[in-house]
């Protein structure tokens, strides 16, 4: 199937006959390109900045379109060029607005819309949330449709594909969460990619450049296939269509255990972070160390009110000892366990590397209150282990066989290096764990406390 995303520039609302005008071409530029499909931006018309209800219902006084016209023009439009339209829009249901997205067939029908479920930021000033997480029924299959942060949490995306979704389409507007110097957001960078390979399905992401208001954009739109490979992407800056052919199949990589279920279910409070993790010191150990010699070494250290969690590499798989203390603020860990350890007021889980290539081992984990898993093997690419880190703005400890690396909540690698050869070579590094009890992707927007368990069917 062949698909295009159209990137558009920031807007605002007297612009909109500007706005309406070049939604128009981008959508006949999609179409005299081949493609059978076309997603437009978040709130593609008539802005997603909106500064205020009050801003926007004025608007409409001045002669600016509501939702229903909208939707008739582009209904027509796509009927004339014979192509499928997936678009973001301001919804208004009376006086109450929503951040929302169509779904247009080839004959100008609206086969259903999607209303963003978990609101970023300034979202909640202007828009109420969704509340539904279902997949549309298209002549090409079941489509899911994520509005921009919808993403960010994977119960969403995988509740589309437990409902069936072989193709999800996604309007956004990633914001900049880097510095003026560097456009930056996580999910270009590698969480969209991680969502369509941990899923096994296409994902077609319609992004903004420029700024609307206060919000800066980093463009960046992307087509992924299957298998999370990026096909085709484009830059942080410009008005782009872009295409890509994509194989719609049904089949999906969605894995849940019964346990990881039920887990899942949780509604997390605040209070499992009770406490507020201080500076901990990471140790990694030559493979060949053993509790007499790591005893010894802690004997010779004094760190007082810091912990230290060590840890060994365990060759290829996640094969080890089970975890052991060493007095009373030291922990060794050399392989997977269950549930959760603490260390003072640190929170540890431990998995397998094939287990982080899964959402739902990391995410339980995040719900019961851990501040940094560890993940052993050799298997697990870095896109998931930055996934895992982001999602649930914890830290992650990759143990390779040959290295080791720390991504911290947003992320990002902070730490790494190679394994010494004995203890006297090692060196410890400090870390500040506290950043993992925020689990605040934006304000106002919490990606544990935010969550919906009744809408997910995983």
């Amino acid at each position: 199937m062949r698909i295009a995303v159209a990137q558009t520039p920031g807007s605002d609302l007297r612009q909109w006959r500007r706005t309406l005008a070049l939604v128009e071409e981008l959508i006949c530029s999609a179409a005299a390109g081949g493609a059978e499909l076309v997603v437009l931006p978040e709130c593609a018309f008539p802005a997603y900045y909106l500064g205020s209800m009050i801003s926007y219902f004025a608007a409409r006084q001045q002669g600016l379109p509501g939702s229903e016209a909208f939707l008739e023009r582009i209904s027509v439009l796509a009927r004339d060029k014979r192509i499928a339209v997936c678009a973001g829009y301001v919804e208004e249901q009376g006086r109450k607005l929503f951040n929302s997205a169509c779904l247009i067939d080839q004959d100008g029908q609206l086969l259903g819309t999607h209303r963003k479920v978990f609101l970023w930021d300034f979202d909640h000033d202007w828009f109420a949330p969704g509340e539904q997480v279902t997949p549309i029924k298209t002549p090409f299959g079941l489509v899911g449709i994520m509005i921009c942060a919808d993403a960010r949490l994977p119960e969403i995306p995988a509740t589309l594909v437990a409902r069936g979704a072989r193709l999800l389409l996604q309007p956004t507007a990633w914001v900049n969460v880097g510095g003026p110097e560097r456009l930056w957001n996580p999910q270009p960078e590698f969480l969209i990619a991680e969502r369509a390979r941990e899923l096994g399905v296409p994902i077609a992401s319609a992004s903004r450049w420029g700024s609307e208001g206060a919000a800066v954009f980093v463009g960046s739109s992307l087509i992924c296939d299957r298998l999370g490979q990026v096909l085709v992407a484009a830059p942080s800056e410009g008005t782009h269509v872009i295409f890509a052919d994509v194989e719609i199949r049904e089949t999906s990589n969605l894995k849940v255990t019964p346990a990881e279920r039920a887990t899942l279910g949780l509604t997390w409070k605040q209070d499992i972070m009770a406490e507020t993790p201080g500076p901990a010191r990471l140790l990694p150990l030559p493979a060949d160390a053993t509790e007499e010699q790591v005893a010894a070494y802690a004997a010779q250290q004094s760190f007082i009110g810091q912990s230290v969690l060590a840890f060994a590499p365990v060759g290829h798989d996640a094969t080890g000892g089970p975890p052991s203390p060493v007095g009373a603020d030291w922990l060794v860990l050399r392989g997977a366990t269950d549930g959760v350890l603490h260390l003072a007021d640190v929170g540890i889980g431990a998995i397998a590397a094939e287990d982080a290539s899964r959402f739902a081992p990391c995410r339980c984990l995040a719900l019961l209150g851990v501040h940094i898993v560890l993940v052993f093997g050799a298997e697990a690419s870095t896109a998931s282990l930055r996934a895992r880190a982001c999602e649930n703005r914890i830290f992650v400890l990759a143990v390779g066989p040959d290295a080791w690396q720390l991504i911290d909540p947003a992320g990002c690698p902070v730490l790494g290096g190679s394994w010494p050869t004995s203890l006297a070579t090692a060196e410890l590094a400090m870390v500040d764990l506290n950043p993992a009890s925020d689990k605040r992707a934006a304000p106002r927007t919490n990606v544990l406390a935010d969550r919906h368990p009744q809408q997910y069917v995983l």
